[in-house]
């Protein structure tokens, strides 16, 4: 009689994968009130300076709906670049989630998905890991989001709060479409993905944390924040931000 000889068990990552969308020109985000001297590719060189090679791979994703390809900074060379032609921002993320899912990566690889205008502190690939130490998480965002602390619908908001060796951290009903996950988290909420970004310009990202989190999703923040979204109001608080630019 034979057997289908069992196939071994690949090990565990013992990286994450990044993936930073970036485009020609951005129809949602040109009015936000930017730091003096915001650019993305500050944000950019911030990125390459903060995150530890050794513990995190680098892909770049580009539409190049809007404008030619050698308007934007992006050297062509440097890290794996891949080129799409979406024009919206929902759009190119449903192309990411296709390029992702379709790598075969380990269930357990944590994947963060990175816009192009946020900031990071040093050390925070680390502080990333940690957050998925916590027990039961399933999403993490290194952004403390300063809108939850004034807006008045989180004027009752009540957070769970969690301790790791770097920091704090609060349970949070949503985030932006910079978050990290497991692939394995990512698989089982595909369809919930896709629907809050498919027949839309721009992703409906806080609809879909909050359904996320009807579901039983665990999504975590840091407080205070490693990283940022540059934008003057709703910058991560306690961090001299400005200071990258």
């Amino acid at each position: 009689m034979w057997f289908k000889k069992k196939q071994p068990l690949l090990p565990p990552p013992t990286k994450i994968e990044v993936f930073v969308r970036h485009c020609i020109f951005s129809d949602i985000s040109w009015h936000k009130e930017r730091p003096p001297g915001f650019s993305r590719e500050k944000c950019h060189a911030n990125l390459l300076q903060t995150a530890d090679p050794t513990l995190a791979n680098l892909t770049w994703l580009l539409d190049i709906a809007k404008g030619p390809r050698s308007t934007h900074f992006l050297p062509p060379h440097l890290f794996p670049l891949i080129e799409i032609s979406e024009g919206t921002e929902a759009g190119s993320f449903l192309r990411l989630l296709d390029h992702v899912l379709g790598l075969s990566l380990h269930p357990e690889t944590i994947v963060y998905f990175v816009e192009d205008d946020y900031l990071h502190r040093g050390g925070w690939v680390d502080v990333l890991l940690e957050g998925f130490q916590i027990p039961s998480v399933d999403y993490v965002t290194l952004y403390d989001h300063r809108d939850k602390y004034f807006l008045p619908m989180y004027h009752t908001l009540q957070s769970r709060l969690f301790l790791t060796p770097s920091t704090h951290w609060r349970s949070t009903p949503s985030t932006t479409h910079t978050f990290a996950t497991k692939v394995k988290t990512l698989l089982r909420d595909e369809k919930i993905h896709r629907k809050y970004s498919t027949g839309r310009k721009i992703s409906a990202d806080h609809d879909k944390f909050c359904a996320l989190g009807k579901k039983g999703r665990l999504l975590v923040s840091p407080i205070p924040g490693w990283s940022t979204h540059a934008e003057v109001a709703y910058a991560s608080p306690f961090q001299e931000w400005k200071v990258f630019f």
